[in-house]
């Protein structure tokens, strides 16, 4: 399985609006996509997407999996293989959202991924 760097993942992390993400997920049933919103442009630019995953103790499960139409290649290559392989999870509490621990969950979750 192609893998692809932590660098793509805390670029994308980074450009998170967390708050908004987070209420959003609320909303969403699992296996929707939270984060960016599916267009050509949006898959493109952000090589990854949050899908939504389960609810545990109030917080809301966000799966990190690869765009198959972005621009890096490693990425491309990784979605080709198998665009629903999770390649990180976190979990972020709705009600005491900490951005620095999510951005670090999520980079923790990415490296531990075979």
């Amino acid at each position: 399985m192609a893998k692809f760097s932590a660098k793509v993942v805390k670029e994308f992390a980074q450009g998170i609006p967390w708050s908004k993400v987070i209420k959003k997920a609320a909303n969403f049933d699992r296996g929707q996509r939270v984060f960016p919103s599916r267009t050509p442009k949006n898959d493109a630019k952000s090589n990854l997407r949050f899908d939504k995953g389960s609810v545990v103790d109030g917080k809301h499960e966000l799966i990190l999996q690869a765009n198959k139409n972005t621009e890096n290649a490693g990425v491309k290559a990784a979605a080709a293989e198998d665009s629903h392989k999770i390649w990180a999870k976190i979990l972020v509490d709705p009600e005491n959202l900490n951005e620095n621990q999510a951005v670090e969950d999520l980079l923790e979750s990415f490296k531990e991924t075979e």
